[in-house]
C-alpha cells in the first residue's frame, strides 16, 4: 500500500488540468439560479400571504350597503335631463 504523503505530494507537484479552471463559473452560475429562485419562492408566498390576509379581512369586516352614488358630484340622472333641456 502507497504511503498518502507521497501521494499527495505528487498530486501537489502536478500541473492542475485546464478544465479545472472553468469549474469556478459553473459553480457560480449553479449558485446565482439557485438564489434566484429562492428569491422568487419569498416572493410569491408573500404574495399568496398577503393575498390570504386582503381576502380573510375582506370576509370578517362588515360591509357597507352598496350605494349608487355619482361620481364627482355629477347628478344620477344627468344624461336624460341634459337631453330634456
Amino acid at each position: 500500500m502507497a504511503d498518502l504523503d507521497t501521494i499527495l505530494g505528487t498530486l501537489g507537484a502536478q500541473t492542475p488540468p485546464p478544465a479545472l479552471a472553468m469549474i469556478d463559473d459553473g459553480v457560480m452560475q449553479g449558485l446565482a439560479v439557485r438564489r434566484e429562485a429562492a428569491s422568487a419562492r419569498r416572493g410569491m408566498v408573500m404574495a399568496i400571504a398577503v393575498a390570504a390576509v386582503v381576502g380573510i379581512a375582506g370576509a370578517i369586516a362588515p360591509a357597507a350597503p352598496a350605494q349608487a352614488e355619482p361620481l364627482f358630484g355629477v347628478p344620477s340622472g344627468a344624461p336624460s335631463q341634459l337631453l330634456a333641456d
